[in-house]
């Protein structure tokens, strides 16, 4: 081998890893965060079984639409009884619409908040409908202050904060765990 194709190597080989490492540990290359440095000031720790729970969406759809055609297939060929294929779109469509009802009170639930160290940014992940992981980084001037929100029943439950663009989530403070209560106080109140 020659220099050149180990350097080659070399370079396809980091570039290699920096590709990986922004996809698999969700290393984010953001300006934004890149600038600030932010500290977790509220975690969730049931958020990965909340995720779990949006997942299973997924893996149900999939699973449906893999087993109604097959079922339809052997019906057809007649090697199962001229019911499967009706009987496996029942459970497909009740089991989805039963996961989809049961999952809805848990999408937008935010699992960690970050305030960066100067409190002018806020980073929220939260879990959407399906179950992904969703980072956003926005002002502390685009957060609505919990107090100036009509209180509402559910409150004791969780809260409901807004963003200024129309984004509701739900903060579930009495199962989390609150590292910075004075920093939280200060940015999000």
């Amino acid at each position: 081998m020659s220099i050149t194709q180990i350097l080659r190597y070399n370079r396809l080989y980091i570039n290699h890893i920096k590709f990986s490492d922004y996809f698999v540990r969700g290393v984010s290359k953001c300006p934004a965060e890149q600038e600030n440095k932010f500290e977790t000031v509220y975690s969730l720790p049931s958020i990965k079984y909340i995720a779990i729970l949006n997942r299973l969406k997924v893996y149900h759809f999939i699973g449906s639409s893999v087993a109604l055609p097959l079922c339809g297939l052997l019906e057809v060929v007649n090697i199962v009884p001229h019911s499967t294929f009706l009987s496996t779109a029942y459970v497909g469509l009740t089991a989805g619409a039963v996961l989809s009802l049961v999952t809805w009170p848990f999408h937008n639930v935010i699992g960690f908040l970050y305030i960066s160290e100067d409190n002018n940014k806020i980073k929220i992940s939260s879990v959407d409908f399906w179950g992904k992981r969703k980072d956003s980084i926005i002002n502390t001037d685009d957060w609505i202050p919990l107090l100036e929100l009509p209180p509402k029943t559910m409150d004791a439950v969780y809260l409901t904060p807004q963003l200024t663009n129309g984004t509701k989530y739900k903060l579930l403070i009495k199962f989390g765990k609150v590292f910075n209560s004075n920093k939280i106080g200060k940015v999000l109140e």
